[in-house]
């Protein structure tokens, strides 16, 4: 759960957004003047998330830069490999947990309040002054499995990616923008023959057009490098509950790799992969 809160009230007339940052979850007592407000509840303790336009109500959160073998873990002996993807797509880090809540308007006078929560609905009059919020989960949770995965106990490094996911979202609306980025992802091996990994995102962009292509990263014991492509395209758009996603691929056969003498370095060029893209039917 959250450490703490934002709320923001905007004024409906004028620009001096008021914001109060109170620990915990359950809110607390705050001063402002008699107006009228539209409100902006989330949780304030997220580290990777950026702001922009936070004089509107209709403010957008999006990510910092990242590369693209993040996965791997951002060591010296990891680098964190390009910052824009082969498609062109800009590469950002996933985003960090959020709950965001909103008020649509709230008039708030001397004898209480008025208070319409959602765009296009009844207001309803309180003889408090208060208001109650009810934030929800504004990411979604993905998970990956890659299935069927032969000598997999000759890998020495891996990661994976995904592209043609939203890049910002709107915490008043929950809505997400329509520019895509690829995120970096961390991938793990799940016994001898499988590889996952979960990740957060604000999900898939407004009229989604790109491809959704998950890609993993891996590296052999003696020095190969392999790229395996899989379009999770429609497995993506056709989830049944977009807020928690399950993308289930598989069939890479590995080559069988022995170590080669001395540790050696991690190569993480960009140049030198051989691609496999792998045929799905789901």
């Amino acid at each position: 759960m959250p450490e703490g809160m934002a709320y923001m009230f905007f004024p409906i007339e004028g620009d001096d957004v008021w914001r109060f940052d109170i620990p915990g979850r359950n809110g607390g007592d705050i001063e402002i003047r008699d107006d009228d407000y539209r409100v902006v509840c989330m949780n304030d303790d997220t580290s990777g998330i950026l702001f922009k336009d936070e004089d509107s109500f209709y403010f957008t959160c999006y990510c910092r830069t990242g590369g693209l073998y993040d996965g791997l873990g951002g060591t010296l002996d990891n680098p964190i490999g390009p910052a824009v993807a082969d498609n062109g797509e800009s590469v950002e880090v996933c985003p960090d947990m959020m709950w965001c809540g909103s008020v649509w308007e709230m008039d708030l006078n001397a004898l209480g309040e008025w208070i319409t929560y959602n765009e296009g609905e009844d207001n309803v009059l309180q003889d408090i002054r208060g208001i109650t919020l009810y934030p929800r989960p504004a990411v979604a949770n993905y998970r990956f499995i890659i299935e069927n995965v032969s000598n997999l106990s000759g890998v020495k490094r891996l990661c994976a990616s995904i592209s043609g996911m939203a890049s910002e979202m709107c915490p008043a609306t929950l809505m997400c923008g329509s520019r895509c980025a690829t995120l970096p992802l961390k991938a793990d091996a799940a016994g001898d023959d499988c590889i996952e990994g979960r990740f957060l995102t604000f999900g898939l962009p407004k009229s989604p057009e790109s491809a959704n292509i998950l890609t993993l990263y891996v590296w052999l014991n003696d020095g190969k490098k392999l790229r395996y492509d899989f379009d999770v395209t429609k497995q993506a758009r056709n989830a049944k509950d977009p807020m928690n996603v399950s993308l289930i691929v598989g069939g890479i056969e590995l080559p069988p790799s022995e170590p080669v003498g001395g540790e050696g370095g991690l190569d993480v060029s960009i140049d030198g992969w051989i691609t496999e893209i792998i045929d799905i039917q789901s």
